[in-house]
C-alpha cells in the first residue's frame, strides 16, 4: 500500500509541475461514446488503463475508454461495466462538465494521463495537434471506484474498491448534484496473473494481443442508467 501511495503522490506532484509548461495542450480520446439510454455499448480498454503501477498508479487516457451522458439534479446514475473476465478488473471515474466554466468541447480531456479521483482543469487550453485555442477545461470529479472482487486483488483505499461478488464486473452509483453533461472513463486495474508473460528473470509484462504492438485490447460491456428517485 505504501508503494502505491508514494508513487501516486510523486506523480501528482509531477503533474502539478507540468501545469506551468508553456503549452496548455489538451488531448482527445479516439472516441467518447454517447449513452442516450440504457442500451449496452462495448468499450475497449487496457487491463491497466485505469491504474498502472508503471505510470505512478495513474490512468492512461488513450488506453482507457470514454463515455458521456446527461443527468438532471438529484437523479441517480448507475454505470455498470462487465469485462466477462475474472482477471480484468474495471475501474471508473466520472466528471461533471460545467456548462458555464467548461468552454472546451466534450471530446477533449486534460492530458494523456489522469488522476482517478481528481478534478481536471486547464486554462487557455489548446488542441495538442494544431494549437487551436479552445477555452478553459473544467471537469469536476464526482465519483470513482473499481472492482475489488477476485483472488489476489489488493485493496487501494483511496480508489474505493467495490465488491459485488462478481470478479470482472463493477457497478458505480452516485447522485447527480447538478444538471448537465457528465463524462466518464473506464479502464483496468490490478490485472490477474494469467494476463502476464513471465520472463526467466521473474519480471512480468502484460501479454500482447496479435492485433496490436503495444498493449492488449479488452472489450467491456457498459451501460449507463439514469433514474429519477
Amino acid at each position: 500500500m505504501k508503494t502505491n501511495l508514494s508513487a501516486l503522490a510523486s506523480t501528482l506532484a509531477l503533474v502539478g509541475g507540468l501545469g506551468i509548461a508553456p503549452a496548455h495542450a489538451v488531448t482527445s480520446p479516439a472516441t467518447v461514446a454517447e449513452f442516450l439510454d440504457t442500451t449496452p455499448q462495448t468499450l475497449t480498454i487496457h487491463a491497466l488503463g485505469w491504474s498502472d503501477p508503471a505510470f505512478g498508479d495513474m490512468g492512461w487516457t488513450h488506453r482507457s475508454a470514454w463515455g458521456k451522458f446527461t443527468a438532471e439534479k438529484d437523479q441517480t446514475v448507475e454505470i455498470m461495466v462487465d469485462s466477462g473476465n475474472v482477471s480484468v478488473h474495471p475501474g471508473v471515474s466520472v466528471w461533471y462538465r460545467d456548462p458555464v466554466k467548461d468552454t472546451v468541447d466534450d471530446k477533449y480531456v486534460f492530458d494523456h494521463f489522469y488522476a482517478q479521483m481528481a478534478n481536471q482543469y486547464k486554462s487557455k487550453a489548446v488542441d495538442e495537434k494544431d494549437g487551436t485555442a479552445l477555452g478553459n477545461l473544467v471537469m469536476k470529479n464526482v465519483a470513482y471506484g473499481y472492482d475489488l472482487d477476485g483472488k489476489n486483488n489488493p485493496r487501494i483505499v483511496e480508489l474505493r474498491g467495490i465488491r459485488d461478488k462478481v470478479a470482472g464486473k463493477l457497478t458505480l452509483s452516485f447522485k447527480a448534484a447538478k444538471s448537465g453533461t457528465y463524462i466518464f472513463v473506464v479502464g483496468g486495474i490490478n490485472a490477474g496473473d494469467n494476463l502476464y508473460d513471465v520472463a526467466t528473470d521473474g519480471s512480468k509484462t502484460l501479454k500482447v494481443d496479435e492485433a496490436t504492438t503495444n498493449y492488449t485490447k479488452i472489450p467491456v460491456e457498459t451501460t449507463v442508467t439514469v433514474t429519477t428517485p
